[in-house]
C-alpha cells in the first residue's frame, strides 16, 4: 500500500482517503508547513504527500518543495494553487513535482486513480528511456570505435605498402598534396552560432574563439546581430575601424565601403567585424548573393570564422549563414521558459528554413544546481546533437563591465576544452567522410566482405 500524507489545513481529504481504505494515511491532515518537514524528517518512507499553497507557514513554496524534496528526493508531491502561475508551476515542474491542481479542479476520485495510475507519468519512466538511449549510444559508439580502428589499420598498411612501392620523390609529392588539401579545408571553417535572446550568444562566441587559439593562426568574429551589436562593447573597442569612421563623417558613399575595411585587431589571432550592418542594401535587407560573396572573402584570410547571430527568426540572412556553415551551435539555457523559446524556434528552422535537425548542436549556457538535469535535457532534445553545458562563470560580468580580454580561468578552460574537442571530433568526422579516398577505401572493403569481424558484424 502506498504511504500518503496530506497538508491541506483541512482535514475533509483526509477523512475521505481513509475511507477508501485504498492507502495507508500515515497522520492526520498537518496543519502548518514546518509540520509537513517534522513528520518527513522522522518519516521518509512516505510515497505522496499531498498540500495546499495556502497552508499556514513562514515558508515559500518554493523552497518547501525544494526543503522536500531533499528530505526524500523519491516523494511525489500533489501541489493545490490558489490561481494559476504558469511561470511558478513551469519552476516546479523543472524541480520535481508530481502534479498541480488548482483548488475545486478535482475530486477524491481523481486524485486516487492519480495515485495508483501513476508509474505512466512518473520520472522513472523517464529514467527507463533514458537508459534505453544511452545503451543504443554506447552501441553505436562501439560500433563506430571498432570501424574506426578497421579503417585507421588498413590506412596504415596501405602507407606502408605505398612507401616500399613508390619513390622517395613520389613520396614527397603525396605528402606536399595532402598538406595542401588540409591547409585549403582548414579556410573554410565556419561556426555559426545561434539560439535565443540573452542565452549568451556573444559571450560565448567570443571564449570560443579564445579556446581556438592554439591551434588556429587566424580567427575572426562576425557580429551578425544587427539589432543587438554588443561584441564590440564586451571587448571595449569602437564598433568601426577609424577609417570607416572618418568614412561616415565626411558622408562618404557607404556602398565603397569593403569587407576587408570593417576588420578590428583583437589580438595577434583574433578579428573582429562589428560594423556588418554598414554592407546592407538597406534596413535589415542582404541579399543571398552577398552573403556568400562576404564569406567567401574571408575564407580566403582565415582558417576560422565564428558568426554571432540574431535571435529573430524573421531575418532571411541568419538562413543563408546557417547554410553557409560548417558547423551550427544552438544555444539555450536549462529552464523550462527558455527551452520552450528555443523548441519554437528550432521548430522554425527545420521547418520553414528546411535546414536538417542534424546540423543544429545544442548547448546548455548558464547552467547551474537549479538548472534541469542534463539526462531529462537528452530526452526533450533527443535527435538532435548535444553539444554540452557550460556554467555560470563571474568572469562572463568581468568581461562585460570591465573588459577583460584576458584568457579563460581555469574552471572555463576544462568546459571550453570538453566543447572545443567535441566539435572537433565531428568537423574530422564529417572530413573523413567528404574525403573521396577515405570514402573509396570504405566502399572497397564493404564490397569484397572482408574482415566482417572487424565490424562487428
Amino acid at each position: 500500500m502506498k504511504k500518503i500524507i496530506t497538508a491541506m489545513g483541512n482535514p475533509n481529504l483526509n477523512q475521505k482517503l481513509k475511507k477508501e481504505n485504498i492507502f495507508e494515511m500515515m497522520a492526520e491532515d498537518i496543519q502548518y508547513q514546518e509540520g509537513i518537514l517534522e513528520f518527513l524528517e522522522e518519516n521518509n518512507n512516505i510515497d505522496f504527500v499531498i498540500l495546499s499553497e495556502l497552508l499556514p507557514g513562514n515558508i515559500e513554496i518554493k523552497k518547501l518543495i525544494e526543503k522536500i524534496k531533499l528530505i526524500n528526493q523519491n516523494i511525489k508531491i500533489i501541489l493545490f494553487l490558489e490561481k494559476k502561475n504558469e511561470e511558478l508551476e513551469n519552476y516546479l515542474y523543472a524541480k520535481g513535482i508530481f502534479k498541480i491542481f488548482y483548488h475545486n479542479q478535482i475530486g477524491v476520485k481523481e486524485i486516487i486513480e492519480l495515485m495508483q495510475n501513476n508509474s505512466k507519468n512518473s520520472t522513472q519512466e523517464i529514467k527507463k528511456e533514458i537508459d534505453e538511449l544511452k545503451k543504443l549510444l554506447l552501441e553505436k559508439n562501439k560500433k563506430e570505435n571498432k570501424m574506426n580502428l578497421f579503417f585507421k589499420n588498413n590506412i596504415e598498411n596501405n602507407e606502408k605498402n605505398n612507401e616500399k612501392n613508390n619513390a622517395k620523390n613520389h613520396k614527397n609529392k603525396i605528402i606536399k598534396n595532402n598538406a595542401e588539401k588540409n591547409s585549403k579545408n582548414q579556410r573554410k571553417e565556419i561556426i555559426c552560432v545561434s539560439g535565443t535572446s540573452g542565452v549568451g550568444k556573444s559571450i560565448f562566441s567570443i571564449n570560443l574563439a579564445k579556446s581556438f587559439m592554439n591551434e588556429q593562426n587566424k580567427i575572426l568574429i562576425i557580429d551578425f546581430d544587427i539589432l543587438n551589436n554588443s561584441l564590440h562593447t564586451i571587448l571595449g573597442i569602437k564598433k568601426y575601424p577609424e577609417k570607416v569612421k572618418n568614412k561616415i563623417k565626411n558622408n562618404n558613399l557607404l556602398s565603397e565601403i569593403k569587407i576587408e575595411e570593417l576588420i578590428i585587431k583583437i589580438n595577434s589571432k583574433i578579428d573582429l567585424i562589428s560594423g556588418i550592418n554598414l554592407l546592407f542594401d538597406s534596413k535589415y535587407q542582404i541579399s543571398s548573393a552577398k552573403i556568400k560573396n562576404i564569406l567567401l572573402k574571408l575564407k580566403e584570410k582565415y582558417n576560422l570564422i565564428i558568426i554571432d547571430t540574431s535571435s529573430e527568426c524573421f531575418f532571411d540572412y541568419t538562413k543563408e549563414i546557417m547554410k553557409n556553415s560548417n558547423y551550427n551551435i544552438f544555444i539555450t539555457e536549462a529552464n523550462l521558459l527558455e527551452i520552450k523559446k528555443a523548441k519554437n524556434l528550432l521548430n522554425i528552422y527545420i521547418n520553414e528554413w528546411k535546414i536538417p535537425q542534424r546540423n543544429f548542436n545544442i548547448l546548455f549556457n548558464k547552467y547551474n544546481q537549479n538548472s534541469i538535469d542534463v539526462s531529462i535535457l537528452k530526452h526533450i532534445f533527443s535527435g538532435f546533437s548535444i553539444l554540452g553545458k557550460l556554467s555560470i562563470n563571474p568572469q562572463y560580468n568581468l568581461m562585460i563591465n570591465k573588459n577583460d580580454k584576458k584568457t579563460l580561468n581555469k574552471n572555463l578552460q576544462k568546459e571550453y576544452s570538453t566543447i572545443h574537442k567535441k566539435i572537433l571530433y565531428k568537423k574530422n568526422i564529417l572530413n573523413k567522410i567528404k574525403n573521396r579516398n577515405y570514402f573509396s577505401k570504405i566502399f572497397y572493403h564493404f564490397k569484397n566482405n572482408s574482415n566482417k569481424k572487424l565490424l562487428g558484424k
